[in-house]
């Protein structure tokens, strides 16, 4: 892990704030393309029930170090970047106040957002997959060979890595509401990296100041009606 109580910063964020991404919590690393790319093929094959094809794309998805920088630098990212964490964070904590609005947005409201953005981390760019075709493909597959448990040690580095959120950019502890104009697309690294701080806090930007640009990504979805009809 890269937060410890000895460690004053983090070895992929740097000593020198200067030089911090101001966009996202902590940007990703140029390997985690390649892996979405690896598990493109991985589930364009599938659809076409060319699981062995498949497998072997997924195999050199570099999977197991998506899901360790997730675990080590990305998510750990907001201790780094906020002076005097604890303080805040405590801070925070007696600011809470109540929400009438719920905290997880629901599947169609995600799905909204998702569509908004183009299936791209608002923070730092990344092209995120959506939890449906992570589950079909763990329901084809079998959950030994792509396992999407709960636990982060047992799940696929790539479910990890790679998986998108609807995050709220006010922290909804901090009465930021459950709508649209709150909620952005985010990667999971950012969404926990962020954690339940405010922007300034972490010292990163507005990630509305900047538009969605279209690519023709769709986070894979365009795959599903295949694979639902898989057996």
């Amino acid at each position: 892990m890269c937060y410890t109580n000895e460690q004053e910063f983090c070895v992929i964020l740097g000593a020198d704030s200067s030089k911090w991404d101001k966009q996202c919590p902590l940007p990703f690393p140029s390997f985690f393309n390649e892996a979405i790319d690896k598990f493109s093929n991985a589930v364009n094959y599938l659809s076409r029930e060319q699981k062995v094809q498949s497998l072997e794309a997924l195999r050199q998805s570099n999977s197991e170090a998506v899901g360790e920088f997730y675990i080590k630098h990305g998510k750990q990212s907001a201790y780094f970047r906020v002076t005097n964490w604890q303080k805040i964070k405590k801070e925070n904590l007696s600011a809470k106040k109540p929400n009438s609005s719920p905290r997880n947005p629901s599947a169609t409201l995600t799905k909204k957002v998702f569509e908004r953005d183009f299936y791209r981390c608002r923070y730092c760019g990344l092209r995120i997959i959506t939890n449906d075709v992570f589950s079909e493909y763990s329901r084809i597959v079998g959950t030994k060979i792509f396992s999407i448990d709960r636990e982060e040690i047992k799940r696929n580095g790539l479910t990890l890595g790679l998986r998108g959120v609807a995050d709220h950019v006010e922290p909804h502890s901090l009465g930021g509401p459950t709508e649209m104009d709150n909620l952005v697309t985010s990667c999971y690294s950012c969404n926990f990296g962020k954690d339940e701080y405010q922007l300034h806090q972490l010292k990163i930007e507005n990630p509305f100041l900047r538009q969605p640009r279209d690519d023709g990504w769709r986070g894979l979805t365009e795959f599903l009606p295949a694979l639902k009809l898989i057996k």
